[in-house]
Formats: C-alpha cells, sequence, structure tokens
C-alpha cells in the first residue's frame, strides 16, 4: 500500500515586488511671488511721496535685481507669465523712482507757492482795510501826522469786519502818515518774505518807476516857446 505520510510538494513562493517610484513634488513659487510685488508696490508708493521719494531712487538698484532673480527662479518653476511680468515691472521701476519723486516735488511745490500766494494776498487785504480806517479815524480826529494810533481806536472805522491773523501775524496800524505793517512770526516765512519780516501793502507792489512810462521830452517847439 502506497504510504500516504508524503507530504505534498511546497508551491513556489511568490517573486517579490519592488516599490513603485514616489514622485517628487514640483517645488512652489508662490513664495517669492508674493514677496515680489510686495518689494515693488512698496518701491513704487514710496516714489510718490514728495521729496522722501527720491530714497527711492537708491533703493531701486537693491530692490529691481532681487526681484529679476526672483523672477528667473519662478520662470524655472513653471510660472511663465508671473516671471515674464515681474521682470517688466522691476526694469520700469528704476526710471519711476525718478520721474515719480520728481513730478510730486514740483507739484508740491506749486501748490505751496500757490497757498502762500494766497495768503499774502489776504495780508495785503487786511492791511488795506487798516489804512483806509486809520485814514477815517485821522479825519474825524484831525490828528496830525506823527500821531499814534492802536487797533483798538481804529475798530469802529472798520466798518464790522474784522482783522484775523492769517499765519500768525501781528498788525501795527503805525502812526498817521506811516503804511501799516504786519509781522510774520520767527517761525514762518511767507512767500518772498523772510520769517519775523514785516509786510506793508507797497512791499508786495511792483515799483512805479518800473512800470510807468519816461516822461516825454519836450517837443522842439514847445522849448522854442519857452526860450
Amino acid at each position: 500500500m502506497p504510504d500516504d505520510t508524503t507530504p505534498p510538494p511546497a508551491s513556489p513562493s511568490p517573486a517579490p515586488v519592488s516599490p513603485s517610484p514616489v514622485a517628487m513634488p514640483a517645488k512652489g513659487y508662490k513664495g517669492m511671488a508674493v514677496t515680489s510685488w510686495i518689494l515693488i508696490i512698496a518701491t513704487g508708493l514710496l516714489a510718490i511721496v514728495p521729496v522722501l521719494g527720491y530714497v527711492s531712487l537708491l533703493l531701486v538698484w537693491i530692490i529691481a535685481p532681487l526681484v529679476i532673480i526672483f523672477a528667473i527662479v519662478i520662470l524655472a518653476r513653471g510660472g511663465t507669465g508671473q516671471g515674464i511680468f515681474l521682470i517688466l515691472l522691476a526694469i520700469l521701476l528704476v526710471p519711476w523712482s525718478f520721474l515719480a519723486p520728481t513730478v510730486s516735488t514740483l507739484v508740491l511745490g506749486a501748490s505751496i507757492s500757490a497757498q502762500e500766494t494766497g495768503q499774502e494776498s489776504q495780508i495785503i487785504a487786511n492791511l488795506n482795510k487798516i489804512d483806509a480806517a486809520k485814514t477815517q479815524w485821522a479825519t474825524e480826529t484831525s490828528a496830525s501826522a506823527g500821531t499814534a494810533v492802536t487797533m483798538t481806536e481804529l475798530t469802529k472805522y472798520l466798518n464790522g469786519q474784522e482783522i484775523k491773523a492769517v499765519v500768525g501775524e501781528s498788525y501795527d496800524p503805525k502812526p498817521v502818515g506811516e503804511t501799516p505793517a504786519a509781522k510774520l512770526p520767527a517761525t514762518k516765512s511767507l512767500a518772498s518774505h523772510k520769517a519775523g519780516e514785516e509786510i506793508t501793502a507797497s512791499s508786495t507792489r511792483v515799483p512805479a518807476s518800473s512800470t510807468a512810462p519816461a516822461a516825454a521830452s519836450p517837443s522842439p517847439s514847445a522849448s522854442a516857446e519857452e526860450e
């Protein structure tokens, strides 16, 4: 009888399975893009500030190359559109850092000049009111030349008009026969007037000698008659 105790043949072991390669994640560029935008916007806004904006003209030589480097890395990592756009902005940032502060500074200077001219005109208008009131006061009181007068005495001759300081100036009506003056504060200049200087109505006018036509020379016939 055959021996039933013989063990069955062993089945072949399965071949080892090699692990599949793991795909490496692509490097992102979002952080560099955000940093580049922040640098460009901050430098561009700084350039708009009058006078202080010229600081951007120094910073741009650091910011622009840095943004271009970031843009090249972004291009290498697949951000083609954004990388090209950042390079263009970095190049344009150089002339912008010169033009923007120049324009804003000129605009500010023109604005300040116009404002000071208006303030000067208001002061001259006040001086003219004081002069008219002083003339009326001198007429009614028969005051002679050299007679002192105060702003308080002239109040009722201003026809209810109040003399308000424009830039903190103080008004001196001066004695009869002299032109009223407004003295600027020691820390305030105005238009062509230095700080602490006195302004009179005549100090802002063109001298009559420069605008008046030259006196006509006598005609030969007139000379003959005089002789």
